[in-house]
């Protein structure tokens, strides 16, 4: 179990990294010349983060059910936490499914939107645990 957490922990890292990456994939997308289509500069950075968001759901979701086995005796902040991470996950998926029904330029406008948003959720569902981002 303690390997799990301390697994969950420093994959949130490679997260935060793969988030930078491909939000400047998809602004540095922007400034190419128009394309008709996504360019896969920008899609594979968002597979990447996607994939790594999905290990840490699938990490957080074993210690969840593993820590926590009466879901009345669950602290608030965990609750908060999973919330804030599971919309994150589920509007990760978005731009993916945006590529080919969108316009190049639609698509980049929306996606480096919903990182941000993402970032901003993922800021917050781990600010909101104890520990927060120091722990």
């Amino acid at each position: 179990m303690d390997f799990l957490v301390t697994l969950h922990g420093h994959n949130r890292w490679l997260v935060v990294a793969a988030w930078v990456v491909a939000l400047v994939a998809v602004l540095a997308s922007s400034l190419q010349k128009s394309n008709p289509s996504v360019p896969r500069t920008a899609v594979v950075p968002l597979l990447v983060l996607l994939g790594l968001f999905a290990l840490q759901f699938l990490l957080g979701s074993v210690i969840f059910i593993q820590k926590w086995t009466g879901w009345a005796n669950v602290p608030h902040y965990r609750w908060e936490h999973m919330v804030l991470m599971i919309g994150s996950l589920v509007l990760l998926h978005l731009p993916l499914r945006w590529r080919r029904r969108l316009p190049t330029s639609r698509w980049r406008l929306r996606t480096t939107l919903l990182l941000v948003v993402v970032g901003i959720l993922g800021f917050l569902g781990v600010a909101r645990l104890p520990e927060g981002w120091l722990g």
